[in-house]
């Protein structure tokens, strides 16, 4: 990692230096007001010291200052990480401690240059994006993040259009997405237990994930509820059950959900609907979690909404950690205008999200997620804004 120690006037000064000596890819370590100059210690001037760094192979392939752009390229543009859809974090292993220390520093340049730069005081190419981040409640670290690594890109460049800005928007967000992302199960197992608290729309979702493996893979499908707190519940999947014509079974306890496992035996997979209850109390994660059968032989996975708050989110998510769970899907985007829930989700828990429901209508409501889907929901270019 090469690192270079910059005194300025401020963060404006220091932008195309870094950009200059170490290229798009750098990133902001640490700033600090500092008194330089002056006489016997008297009529010290205020100054910026920036700490800057890059890796080295970046570093190394860093275009030279003396070699010229073509005119046809007037920002430095990042290209997507080459991975898969999603991509594990994976710290090499001959790293040394130095290293891990300062890759969690660079995960403060957030915090750093919204301290620094402020919103109010943002490039003006920026501003439109900005206004688009708080409509989509991103979270303000993740704003923090994108507006370093986009400024850097900017750079000496502040008559970048808003499309060539959105544009590379759009890069750094696949980036952050492949870079927190863990790969989702591609494999199904056995049973799926759908997990989540009252109104998300679990039995609805359960619906249209055991159409799409029925038609589109050809898999014989049971059902089981536990459920039976609400009777319309049960009845709804019963209904989506005869439709489907596929098994469905009842299970009250823990007990009765071995033997409808055993008589869904001659299926491909199994999904259980579970109760929707307030999971915010532990208590009934508690009774959830006596309710299923052998978590090493099952998937687990969360329902969300996202008409619901951000922070109510991450209780639920933080009180079922106990349970440990494999994936989340979230339901009702059709029903809110803003995505940055999804964002946020990945940014700070890393689970994989497997489908996004966007509607009632089983089966087509439903959308199976990639990088390039969250990009267009943060960006506002999907069919319901």
């Amino acid at each position: 990692m090469r690192l270079k120690t910059y005194i300025v006037q401020n963060m404006t000064e220091a932008i195309p230096m870094i950009k200059r000596d170490l290229g798009a890819d750098a990133m902001i370590l640490n700033t600090k007001k500092i008194k330089t100059g002056g006489f016997l210690g008297f009529f010290k001037k205020e100054k910026l010291e920036v700490i800057a760094a890059v890796e080295s192979q970046q570093a190394e392939q860093k275009t030279p200052a003396k070699e010229k752009k073509p005119a046809s390229l007037p920002l430095k543009k990042k290209e997507p990480i080459e991975e898969t859809a999603f991509a594990e974090k994976a710290p090499k292993q001959n790293q040394d401690k130095a290293n891990v220390d300062m890759i969690n520093e660079l995960k403060n340049i957030k915090k750093v240059m919204m301290q620094v730069i402020g919103e109010d005081r943002l490039p003006e190419a920026l501003k439109p994006l900005n206004r688009r981040f708080h409509q989509q409640e991103i979270a303000s670290e993740i704003q923090s993040d994108l507006y370093a690594k986009l400024i850097l890109a900017i750079g000496d460049q502040p008559k970048a259009t808003e499309k060539e800005i959105e544009d590379l928007a759009r890069i750094e967000i696949l980036n952050l997405v492949k870079e927190h992302q863990r790969m989702p199960i591609d494999k199904d197992p056995d049973i799926i237990c759908f997990i989540g608290p009252t109104g998300v729309g679990k039995t609805t979702t359960i619906a249209k994930i055991a159409a799409d493996l029925m038609l589109r893979e050809d898999k014989k499908v049971g059902l089981i509820t536990s459920d039976t707190y609400r009777i319309a519940a049960v009845e709804q999947l019963k209904t989506y059950a005869s439709i489907l014509n596929i098994p469905v079974q009842v299970a009250e306890s823990s007990a009765d959900v071995l033997k409808a496992i055993r008589e869904l035996d001659g299926c491909d997979i199994i999904l259980m609907d579970t109760a929707g209850r307030n999971y915010q109390q532990k208590q009934y994660i508690d009774d959830l979690e006596a309710m299923l059968p052998d978590k090493n032989k099952i998937q687990i996975n969360l329902v969300l909404s996202l008409t619901s708050k951000y922070e109510d989110m991450r209780k639920i998510i933080d009180n079922f950690q106990t349970i440990q769970m494999d994936q989340l899907l979230l339901t009702k985007k059709d029903e809110t205008s803003s995505a940055g829930a999804i964002l946020n989700l990945i940014y700070h828990y890393s689970i994989p999200i497997r489908h996004i429901a966007n509607g009632q209508n089983v089966p087509d409501d439903i959308l199976t997620v990639t990088p390039e889907l969250i990009a267009n929901f943060v960006l506002g270019e999907d069919e319901n804004g």
